[in-house]
């Protein structure tokens, strides 16, 4: 998906919390807290293990979709409790009593009261989601796999087929920002699981795979850009085509959020391909998309106005460095020179000493990647316009990580302008970016759903590709 999940632990300062522990107990295992941002929780896990007389753990931040992050140190000398994350500016330093840890959690320099309690695996499973697929299926499960030659990787899927012969239709499915498995595993559900199920029920077989770097799949992630998912895709596109099974001309590419753009570059470059589908995927400047983004999600936690203005200002000054810089390199330079320019316009570097310079500035550090480089300089407009074969466009009007009703207008816009009239376009009332019934739109909102994908837009996605 287009959101960054683990850059949104939000920053708020509050108090230090000490808290002194007599008795200590053992480290090992999970252990649970929530943090308090702004009237919102944040649940966060710890799974620690001692192995050759070393700690070492994993963090799980379940509502954000992100899980198994690596911790790169653990340090535990009864009471005391010390966790480091450097990739996420993240620390976490607590006493250990019974079966609780009391402490503090930073990240970036904020720092968040957070306690922990130790649970049992049990109590992390949850409860299965309504709609994930359950053997025995009453189609074909085919495990495979294809090489993109010109990147030099083999990615690993599986292909769901309907009994018989066929041709059936055929989609493949590309996933959103974030390293994806196949099943477009996040917030605990399993969303493209659950639609290749759905389809490949109603008779029309599906591609899914795990991304390049991720599961069975080769490649690294950390390296690619947008541009070098969508030559993924299009290697799988051309994979699945050579089944016998597959009717070459009702072959198309269904992609949610970062997914749904490359769907529209596919639909303007890609020989062969029947068609597209596009789940919530940008139609505005990428840079106009993550300003609303940045606004809806802060308004989503209960910000104050004053700071939505305030995180508006400076991300104006950050994704200006990203239109002005042509070179990848200079990046970095770029970011840093503009932000301490931006501090010292409004009267605040007096306030900061370096220290408090250089976390501000890690805040910003995962911007620093070829992906978000790529992505930030990315309109999706010339591709909608060149695009001439059947795509079906489908938004949500509760989606605050890509606003439906904002990338919704602006589609409208370019197909009544251009004449677009093989693009079709709806937008649903009461779901959310992952297309679940929704209350408020709102990310942590989506693990506490038991929907995984609504079945309605399901039923209209087969309706529109055997309408075809």
């Amino acid at each position: 998906m287009i959101l960054r999940l683990n850059q949104y632990f939000l920053a708020f300062s509050v108090g230090f919390l000490t808290i002194f522990s007599l008795h200590a107990q053992e480290l090992q295992g999970s252990w649970k807290g929530e943090l308090d941002i702004m009237a919102k929780k944040l649940p966060i896990i710890f799974h620690f293990e001692q192995e050759g007389g070393d700690w070492k753990g994993t963090m799980d931040s379940p509502t954000q979709g992100a899980t198994g992050m690596a911790i790169d140190k653990v340090l535990h000398t009864a009471p005391m409790v010390s966790v480091e994350l450097g990739k996420f500016n993240i620390t976490f330093e607590g006493l250990l009593m019974n079966d609780t840890i009391k402490g503090t959690f930073t990240q970036s320099g904020v720092e968040i009261p957070l306690d922990l309690i130790k649970v049992g695996e049990e109590e992390l499973l949850g409860q299965p989601k309504q709609q994930e697929p359950k053997a025995p299926f009453d189609y074909d499960v085919i495990e495979t796999s294809f090489q993109n030659m010109k990147a030099g990787i083999k990615l690993k899927g599986t292909i769901t087929k309907p009994k018989g012969m066929g041709p059936f239709p055929a989609v493949v499915l590309v996933s959103g920002s974030g390293q994806q498995d196949r099943n477009g595993e996040v917030f605990g559900h399993k969303p493209f699981w659950v639609i290749a199920d759905y389809l490949t029920r109603k008779g029309i077989a599906v591609l899914r795979y795990d991304e390049r770097g991720t599961g069975e799949s080769e490649g690294e992630f950390a390296e690619a850009n947008s541009f070098d998912f969508e030559k993924d895709a299009e290697v799988a596109l051309h994979h699945l085509k050579k089944f016998p099974f597959v009717d070459q001309l009702r072959s198309g590419v269904v992609g949610h959020s970062e997914g749904g753009m490359i769907a529209w570059i596919m639909a303007a470059e890609t020989k062969g391909l029947g068609f597209a589908i596009s789940l919530a995927g940008p139609t505005v400047p990428i840079s106009d998309l993550m300003m609303q983004q940045s606004q809806d999600v802060l308004s989503s936690y209960g910000a104050s106005e004053e700071l939505i203005q305030e995180q508006r200002k400076i991300n104006e000054v950050l994704y200006q460095v990203f239109e002005d810089t042509e070179d990848f390199k200079d990046l970095n330079g770029n970011l840093t020179t503009a932000l301490r320019s931006h501090l010292k316009e409004m009267n605040k570097v007096d306030s900061l000493d370096q220290e408090q310079i250089q976390e501000l500035e890690g805040a910003y550090s995962q911007m620093v990647s070829p992906w978000y480089f790529s992505f930030m300089k990315f309109n999706p407009a010339p591709y909608i316009r060149q695009a001439n074969i059947p795509v079906l466009a489908l938004f949500a009007a509760k989606d605050i990580q890509v606003n439906g009703p904002i990338n919704y207008q602006a589609l409208e816009d370019i197909k009544n302008k251009e004449g677009k009239d093989n693009i079709e376009l709806k937008l649903y009332p009461g779901l959310n970016h992952l297309f679940q019934t929704a209350q408020t739109g709102a990310i942590d909102e989506y693990a506490q759903i038991g929907e995984t994908f609504s079945e309605v837009v399901l039923e209209d996605i087969v309706a529109w590709i055997k309408g075809l």
